[in-house]
């Protein structure tokens, strides 16, 4: 006992002293005389009650030591993922030994149990877990029984959570059963070690895997081009099944058409296997890779794999026909290589015989090479051609070297020919002409061409509605040029019979009226006419040549002319297609000579002018699309997050930035939700749309921002298998659609054995130890966790106890009475 208010001794002596004086002062002074034993009574009686009352001023209380021990806890963990629902041997699956082994016997025979064995020791708490930890509600309830659910097993986070939902009590560990099949990124070993939580764990399953075969991934591009073959590559893994044949087989979903197929035979391990797809329409496709079921195999469920391709026009397909070895060709050229979207294929023709070996000194022609032999048709010379792919890759480009007779009329040149076996001599049907959008052609005279190819050019851009481009020089515009073929039709001039005349002073161009809006000409990322723009084309460097004499046709427009007001570039509708024509030389200028300027905008001025200017001639009024969407890939498995790119291109074909794009999503049941997407320099994320029901409680996030440049992207995950629709709207008009198809998740098949060894190695390094499902009654003896001792000392008033209240009145009391026998007041 203490006394909360401490008073000090001589304080307490002289206050009972006072109250011993005080009591003894008013008894002896009593007139009527009392018996000495009822005078020393009444005044032990007086003293003792205030004597108390003194006491309970101190406040005395009684300290008690209480044993406050918290109750020791223990988390045990059962993965219900799919991989779980799988039998080994026999015909129990792995969750049923696992239920058996917690609960009993389903007809409740089973009296011991581990869960039994564990809470006679610990506070235990049950969660079933798979991608995530699942609380459950009550785990005393032997009448709950765990099923799988989880498509996924993420052992990590299960048991990162556990610590976490018990940090700061007393914890004895971590019992962990599972078969160790995690499948949810890198396993995080270094994470749990820190944690310093001792894991037990109880592996369920076979270390042998089971006999099975599986498409394993499917790696192809999610987008394909018409004409173009596509590789789709398949990755097959087998266990079980070496040296057995089997048949693989590609189809396309709505059709059910078999596209191909291909007989294999199992090699040890993974394998791959590639299929090539042409396809020859545009849109959006879904195909499926199958193998059949093999005897004895643990599931087909992952026989099959769907994957979705979006189909679209080819890349711009571009042939370049050029008369003679100039700079024209050399500059247009490399521009054209270098843009990934455009595949050219050039072609330099040649009067001198196939056996010549040595360029003429003053002839300024080719020789062929002896590849191209024999390949040249008809009356004019034979091209050497140079494929786009060939000539990037095997084989040297054309150098251009001057030599003393160049004299200004163009440098002399060698050339080594790469891709004459390739593609040998000028397409010579509509069919062969047809796979290329433009044509441009140089200084080309009636020699060059026959008039039965002059008039595929003809019905190539009046028919088909292609676009033809003009670079013709002295030849093309002499008394034997162009306005004495075929192609005279498609020029936007009329070329006297005499030929054009020619200037050869330097000049600058300008913009008309006309080109000032023409989307070919717009160099500058403001708006259209702006005056940055018309600033841009009147400081290019100058041209070298121009052309005159000629008469423009009716409908023809100007669109580039001279400082003169003569024409430099002219361009008309021939037909359903376009004709493009250039009355000047020395455009390769416009890169070259611009090395030196101070301002670097101008360094992109003369690809970005052939990248626009090609694109605007090669787009047919019904190909006029704008907004182009794709997605990261093919194939997507539900819990997956789809990353959607919408890329954005003004009128002349450039990146724009100052869209706004607006992504919606159907998915195959419910409601349509939509992802928003804003610009760059707005500095926004936005997040809009409604979410839907999938799966339980789960919902589908998604979340939207904004890429470089003309790159506006979204994510959203799927939780649902089935066909997802994806449009993307543009502010400017555009609008494009794709496809993706969601199977379901079966990582949990592909390797469905007891990793052993990961579940050996987690319970060594984080203190635990670990025991095969058949020796689990020896977990609760394996957990040796002393808990530490927790004592508080707990106060109890004495002075305010009823106790010390009935004494005190039973002491006056008994005075009264006493004295009031006595005869006293």
């Amino acid at each position: 006992m203490r006394f909360t208010y401490f008073w000090p001794g001589w304080a307490i002596a002289l206050g009972i002293l006072i109250a011993i004086g005080v009591t003894t002062f008013v008894y002896l002074r009593i007139v009527r005389p009392l018996p000495p034993r009822h005078t020393f009574l009444l005044i032990a009686l007086r003293i003792g009650a205030v004597a108390i009352l003194l006491g309970c001023l101190l406040a005395p209380v009684i300290v008690e030591k209480r044993d406050i021990t918290p109750p020791t806890h223990l988390a045990v963990l059962v993965d219900t993922s799919q991989s779980m629902q799988l039998t080994d041997t026999g015909d129990v699956s792995r969750l049923n030994q696992v239920n058996e082994l917690l609960f009993g016997d389903s007809d409740g025979e089973g009296k011991s149990t581990l869960l039994h064995a564990l809470t006679d020791k610990f506070e235990v708490h049950v969660y079933p877990f798979g991608t995530g930890l699942h609380p459950m509600a009550s785990v005393a309830a032997q009448a709950q029984r765990f099923k799988p659910s989880d498509a996924l097993t993420d052992i990590g986070s299960a048991i990162k959570q556990a610590d976490a939902a018990w940090q700061g009590q007393q914890c004895a560990g971590i019992v962990l059963i599972t078969d160790g099949s995690h499948n949810a990124g890198a396993f995080p070993m270094a994470a749990l070690v820190a944690l310093q939580m001792p894991v037990y764990a109880i592996g369920v399953g076979d270390i042998a895997p089971p006999k099975d075969i599986q498409i394993q991934r499917i790696d192809t591009a999610p987008v394909a081009y018409t004409g173009h073959e596509h590789l789709i590559r398949v990755t097959l893994a087998q266990t079980g099944y070496t040296g057995q044949t089997t048949r693989l087989a590609l189809r396309e979903v709505n059709s059910q058409r078999l596209v191909s197929s291909t007989t294999l035979t199992f090699a040890e391990g993974s394998q791959q296997i590639e299929f090539r797809l042409t396809p020859e329409r545009q849109g959006n496709f879904q195909y499926t890779l199958t193998l059949p079921t093999l005897d004895g195999e643990l599931t087909g469920e992952n026989n099959a794999k769907t994957f979705a391709l979006k189909v679209v026009k080819a890349k711009l397909n571009v042939f370049y026909l050029e008369g003679r070895p100039r700079w024209e060709y050399t500059f247009l050229k490399r521009a054209l290589e270098r843009d990934t979207d455009i595949e050219l294929t050039s072609a330099l023709l040649s009067k001198r015989p196939a056996s010549e070996s040595v360029l003429h000194r003053f002839d300024g022609y080719y020789p062929v090479t002896s590849g191209a032999a024999g390949a040249w048709r008809g009356t004019g010379p034979r091209p050497t051609m140079q494929g786009t792919e060939a000539s990037r890759e095997t084989g040297p480009r054309p150098t251009m070297q001057g030599t003393e007779a160049s004299r200004g009329t163009g440098p002399r040149s060698t050339m080594q020919a790469a891709g004459a076996a390739a593609i040998r001599r000028f397409p010579e049907t509509r069919e062969a002409l047809s796979k290329y959008d433009v044509l441009i052609l140089g200084d080309i005279t009636a020699e060059h061409l026959t008039a039965a190819q002059q008039r595929l050019i003809v019905d190539f851009v009046e028919t088909a509605g292609h676009a033809v481009v003009f670079l013709p020089s002295q030849n093309a515009f002499g008394r034997k040029g162009l306005g004495t073929t075929e192609l005279a039709r498609l020029l936007p001039v009329s070329i006297p019979v005499t030929g054009c005349g020619m200037s050869e002073a330097e000049f600058t161009v300008q913009l008309t009226q006309a080109g000032t809006f023409h989307p070919m000409l717009q160099l500058s990322s403001a708006n259209l006419a702006s005056n940055r723009n018309a600033a841009l084309w009147r400081n290019l460097p100058a041209l070298s040549r121009l052309f005159r004499g000629f008469q423009l046709r009716g409908g023809a427009s100007v669109l580039l002319e001279s400082g003169n007001r003569e024409p430099v570039m002219i361009f008309q509708r021939a037909g359903l297609g376009k004709s493009l024509l250039f009355a000047s030389e020395g455009l390769w200028n416009w890169d070259f000579g611009v090395s030196n300027f101070k301002d670097a905008r101008y360094l992109t001025l003369y690809p970005q002018f052939w990248a626009q200017a090609l694109r605007w001639l090669g787009t047919t009024h019904t190909d006029e699309n704008r907004l182009y969407l794709t997605t990261d890939t093919s194939t997507y498995a539900t819990g997956d997050t789809v990353r959607v790119t919408a890329q954005v291109y003004s009128e002349t074909y450039q990146p724009q930035a100052d869209a706004k794009v607006q992504i919606e999503v159907t998915p195959p049941t419910g409601e349509p939700f939509q992802l928003r997407t804003t610009t760059v320099h707005e500095n926004i994320n936005e997040r809009e749309g409604h979410a839907f029901a999938l799966r339980d409680a789960e919902k589908d996030s998604r979340e939207g921002q904004v890429g470089e440049e003309n790159r506006y992207t979204a994510r959203f995950e799927v939780w649902e298998k089935g066909t997802y629709r994806i449009r993307a709207m543009s502010s400017t008009g555009g609008t494009d659609r794709t496809e993706i198809y969601v199977q379901p998740q079966l990582a949990e098949l592909e390797a469905p054995q007891l990793n052993e060894a990961l579940l050996q190695r987690l319970a060594s390094r984080t203190g635990g130890a670990y025991f095969a499902i058949a020796d689990a009654e020896q977990v609760p003896e394996s957990i040796a966790f002393v808990p530490e001792p927790v004592f508080v000392n707990t106060e109890r008033d004495i002075w305010a106890h009823p106790l010390i209240l009935i004494l005190v009145v039973g002491l006056l009391g008994t005075e009264w009475v006493l004295r009031k026998r006595n005869g006293l007041t």
